[in-house]
């Protein structure tokens, strides 16, 4: 009975997170065109600062009682959100969806290297090949006719390092600071710090006088891509192997290609299909490594109890 009930969160865990992937997914598409209209900066300041006063009310008796340095934690690790939404929107006005959204993922990748930078720890062969899988990948997706980097596809390189970057230093943080709070205070940071940017760069008059189909766009991120994807993925994660949870996201890149298909108009030639399943080979490949690692492990350990030697 109670297998059955563990296996009916497992399926209702992945299906939730399958719907994550397609939000993200389909926001690529959405923001590209909503900065046909409102100023990028503008975009972010009111996205997520919406976003900080939705989440905020919930969990204001631990904002309240947490100490300055989960504050100060929150805040930088907020300067890499930051700057990786930022090179990214501005990308996104020279670069299509698909593009945006496939090297985007490849911040996966960069984790183990930046994380190697840190720590001393060599990420292991499985990174190294899934990186060369992905800048090769990267290369074909993103060059243009003259077998250059295009300028937008060239600031969306800058932004996956930076979540990358953002990915490393939530991992740092989080072992001294409460989750909560630095989740809290990322978004905070990084809306204030999008209207400061706005505030000097773009027309402030403006600002708040968007038309509806654009407060349409900034709530559907607001709901569905930042509060719904966080606590959506907090909760399914804990009733999903990592493996399931590492392939459905994994799919977010897939879906902003088909959504950019369907509904922007992009065309595929076969370079650029290649190099989509290129950097999606080597984001499964470096995401995928140290689940299996450990079940190879676990395999082995399980054979050696019974007495006979593990296959080499």
């Amino acid at each position: 009975m109670n297998g059955k009930i563990i296996g009916k969160k497992t399926v209702l865990a992945d299906l939730s997170l399958f719907f994550v992937a397609i939000f993200w997914g389909s926001n690529f598409v959405i923001m590209k065109e909503a900065l046909e209209i409102i100023y990028p900066f503008t975009y972010l300041g009111l996205r997520f600062s919406l976003a900080a006063l939705l989440l905020a009310p919930f969990f204001w008796k631990r904002l309240l009682s947490a100490p300055a340095r989960d504050y100060l934690d929150g805040c930088i690790i907020g300067l890499f959100l930051f700057g990786g939404f930022a090179f990214q929107t501005v990308g996104l006005l020279y670069t299509t969806p698909a593009n945006s959204g496939f090297i985007t993922g490849t911040a996966v990748i960069i984790v183990p290297f930046l994380y190697f930078l840190v720590t001393r720890r060599s990420p292991g062969w499985w990174a190294y090949f899934g990186g060369v899988l992905a800048a090769t990948g990267l290369y074909l997706l993103s060059a243009d006719e003259t077998m250059r980097l295009g300028f937008g596809d060239a600031l969306t390189v800058v932004c996956a390092f930076l979540f990358a970057a953002h990915l490393v230093a939530i991992a740092i943080y989080v072992r001294r600071s409460d989750a909560i709070v630095l989740a809290v205070t990322q978004i905070v940071f990084t809306g204030l710090a999008s209207f400061a940017v706005a505030i000097f760069y773009e027309p402030t008059e403006i600002m708040f006088h968007q038309p509806l189909i654009i407060w349409g766009a900034i709530i559907y991120a607001v709901i569905f891509c930042t509060i719904g994807a966080f606590v959506t993925q907090t909760i399914a994660q804990r009733y999903t192997p990592p493996t399931h949870a590492v392939l459905i996201l994994s799919l977010e890149a897939v879906f902003a290609g088909l959504f950019s298909y369907l509904f922007w108009g992009e065309v595929f030639t076969l370079r650029k299909l290649s190099g989509a399943f290129l950097i999606l080979a080597g984001i499964l490949i470096a995401e995928l490594r140290p689940v299996l690692t450990a079940r190879i492990a676990a395999w082995k350990a399980a054979v050696a109890r019974r007495g006979a030697p593990p296959l080499e």
